[in-house]
């Protein structure tokens, strides 16, 4: 618990310091027509929106289930996904479509040195946060505030990208201000693209190779198990840190003398009265729909004696 609140804690304040400086540099490209300044600042508005929606996604995944949502909130992650994707999709358009007309315009710049300024506050605003979220996350062993915190370094060379922009309008050479626009557009299209991998991969229930790898694993090495095969039925979910498997024929093992085979979790011995689990059913079983600690169960078939 004290982990969470202390991650929440790391994310909120990182988040009010990003969204600072994507207000600052917002305005300050509307004072001054830059269309790099203004790509950046979507960039670091659209990293503060993405933050914020997955911490309200955690905090309602966190409330215990209702009669009404009896499998709990966890979609909610889900969700808040599909919102985000919406504006790291309009923010790429917004961002093209200005540093576009930009090109081909070519409008006169106005208050350049303010948004050379701005473009280098928002350079050390994402530096200042990625040494932040990196110092917080090897204290507490978390990895993704650490992975996050080299995201926000990222994001921090995009807003010295935009400086070179404004400094090269600066010197007389205004087409590099949409120039650094458009390449910073295609960085918010790599970010959409990825997030939209996440995000499908989620609602179509994606699974971890890995997982799927482990639990053939557990399948052939389980006793009176000759083959396993149909290994495509298996269904593996991650939701959040938890880890559940369903298995409706994951595997099936047949006897030496063609015997029927039967579904039976890896961990139960094969007995003449035991009765198979239905098709879908919870390898392990978890009441009220309630997904299970982090245990890797495997459905198999094994031949009765």
């Amino acid at each position: 618990m004290g982990h969470d609140r202390g991650a929440l804690r790391v994310v909120a304040i990182s988040s009010l310091v990003l969204a600072g400086v994507a207000a600052l540099e917002l305005t300050a490209a509307a004072l001054s027509g830059s269309a790099a300044v203004f790509a950046d600042g979507l960039h670091n508005l659209g990293d503060v929106s993405t933050t914020v929606a997955l911490a309200g996604a955690f905090i309602l995944s966190r409330r215990a289930p209702t009669r009404r949502f009896p499998y709990g909130y966890h979609r909610g992650e889900d969700l808040a996904g599909l919102v985000v994707l919406g504006l790291i999709v309009a923010s790429a358009v917004a961002s093209g479509v200005t540093s576009i007309e930009h090109l081909v315009h070519r409008p006169r710049l106005a208050n350049i040195p303010l948004a050379l300024v701005v473009a280098l506050v928002g350079f050390a605003g994402n530096e200042a946060v990625a040494q932040y979220k990196t110092a917080a996350g090897r204290r507490m062993g978390s990895m993704a505030l650490v992975a996050d915190g080299r995201h926000s370094r990222l994001d921090g060379l995009a807003s010295l990208g935009a400086a070179v922009g404004v400094l090269g309008a600066l010197l007389g050479a205004p087409m590099l201000d949409p120039i650094a626009g458009l390449a910073l557009t295609g960085v918010i299209a790599v970010v959409a693209w990825e997030t939209g991998r996440t995000v499908t991969g989620r609602l179509l229930d994606e699974a971890d190779a890995s997982l799927v790898a482990t639990i053939e694993t557990v399948a052939r090495t389980t006793p009176g198990v000759l083959a396993v095969t149909l290994a495509r039925a298996a269904r593996a979910r991650r939701a959040d840190a938890r880890a559940s498997a369903r298995c409706p024929a994951f595997a099936c093992a047949r006897s030496r003398r063609g015997g029927a085979a039967s579904s039976l979790p890896p961990h139960r011995p094969a007995g003449r009265g035991h009765r198979p689990p239905r098709p879908g059913r919870r390898c392990h079983g978890a009441s009220g729909g309630v997904p299970p600690p982090p245990v890797i169960s495997a459905c198999v078939s094994r031949a009765h004696p």
